[in-house]
């Protein structure tokens, strides 16, 4: 069972739920998932691992995913492909 489930805007009608699970035996290495929902969808799934985080600096990193212009771009080459 994830330790942490949030679900959050992203962008116009796109919205995530996210989950993010510590790894059992280093509380510094968290696997987040992400499932896409575009106008209440289905639209797809991906995941991060993030490695050398904190609990709170993981949770932040979910509470502000909108924020953050890696995942960000990471979630929209996902969707939507590379459009150099």
């Amino acid at each position: 069972m994830p330790e942490f489930t949030m679900i959050t805007l992203l962008e116009g009608k796109l919205k995530a739920a996210v989950s993010l699970d510590a790894y059992e035996h280093d509380r510094s290495q968290w696997l987040m998932k992400i499932k896409l929902f575009y106008d209440g969808l289905p639209a797809g799934e991906t995941s991060f691992n993030l490695n050398g985080y904190t609990e709170q600096d993981a949770h932040e990193l979910v509470k502000n995913l909108s924020k953050n212009d890696f995942i960000m771009k990471e979630i929209d080459e996902y969707l939507w492909g590379e459009s150099d």
